[in-house]
């Protein structure tokens, strides 16, 4: 029998909420599997028994950075919104090997948390899994490698990584795509020559670990560069900010030591050759403008998928995080999606 607990916070703990005050609609809670304390919060309209967890991005994210804005209180305001820093990540701990922080571990945390939610929350939960970013990965991952989909009534995918290796393959073509256009059209050129002159430089079938980490942090800094479209396109910045109160520094330190563990391990699992293996109802979000994971990554999902149930929204005003650049339309389609399967 696995040894599977929650622990509530108590007075004397550090960590606490930033942005939500404590109520009957706001629970915050350590979940233990197999060595690791996995820290999480639960808020919203938990009496509505219509769960979203939502998976953070990284490695190295936190789940409590997504939890304001106004999608979250949107969302919160119909569902109970679950917010999870998965294994190694944000304020999660715990003492385990090395060994154990792999994505497959992390997938079977994930399934397990989900039998813990309707043992604590009730069996008849209507319960959906939501991947932003890595959390597209890992999401995508435990889909497929674990039970889960018995216990879901869906998969929400926000511009995630399901496959690292063709991310980076179409990044560099829409790098080449963006940066072009934008050079013909007269904006930002001091800026794009530099970066179309080092992108052109990659072999696509030979990309480098500096090649990655160039593509990676140079599409963050080319979102606020934008101008096609529309003129006003957002910065969607990095899906967790530089500083967050919840997590300690400490946790910051373990969340740049686990980064290297799990973007290795996640190279070596791309997915896109078993989302046939997903049946349950999906839905796809991207941002037109997003160079941290293309949109093609989205289309080829949609296309692979083994659900008969399935949708892509493209949004045309967003970069990597629709939620933050358009989140009146993100919280629109989500809904809907939830209404349709719940």
């Amino acid at each position: 029998m696995r040894n599977i607990i929650y622990i509530i916070l108590g007075i004397g703990l550090s960590i606490s909420a930033c942005t939500k005050s404590e109520s009957d609609t706001f629970d915050q809670f350590f979940f233990r599997n197999d060595g690791a304390d996995l820290f999480v919060e639960v808020n919203g309209n938990i009496a509505s028994k219509t769960f979203i967890l939502l998976l953070h991005g990284g490695p190295g994210g936190s789940g409590t950075a997504y939890n304001e804005g106004y999608y979250a209180d949107q969302l919160e305001k119909d569902y109970a919104m679950i917010y999870l820093d998965q294994r190694g990540n944000g304020a999660s701990t715990g003492s385990y090997q090395r060994d154990d922080l792999t994505l497959s571990q992390n997938s079977d945390d994930i399934y397990e948390f989900t039998r813990f939610l309707k043992a604590k929350y009730g069996q008849d939960i209507s319960l959906f899994l939501a991947g932003h970013s890595w959390g597209g990965l890992t999401s995508c991952h435990a889909l497929v490698n674990t039970e889960i989909q018995n216990e879901l009534k869906g998969w929400i995918e926000i511009d995630g990584a399901h496959d690292f290796v063709l991310n980076d393959i179409e990044a560099i073509k829409l790098f080449k795509e963006v940066g072009q256009a934008e050079i013909d059209s007269g904006f930002n050129v001091a800026y794009w020559t530099p970066v179309l002159e080092r992108v052109n430089q990659i072999d696509p079938m030979n990309i480098s670990d500096a090649d990655r980490g160039y593509l990676n942090a140079t599409a963050f800094e080319a979102e606020a560069k934008l101008r096609l479209g529309d003129p006003t396109l957002p910065s969607s910045g990095p899906s967790y900010p530089a500083y967050n109160p919840t997590v300690s520094l400490a946790s910051m330190v373990s969340n740049n030591f686990v980064n290297p563990i799990l973007n290795e391990d996640s190279y070596d699992n791309p997915l896109t050759d078993r989302l046939g293996e997903i049946t349950i109802p999906s839905l796809f979000l991207w941002g037109k403008f997003d160079l941290v994971v293309p949109p093609a990554l989205g289309v080829s999902a949609v296309n692979r998928i083994g659900s008969l149930d399935k949708g892509f929204a493209l949004f045309q005003r967003s970069g990597h995080s629709p939620m933050n650049n358009e989140p009146e339309l993100f919280v629109e389609v989500v809904k809907d999606f939830v209404e349709l399967y719940k």
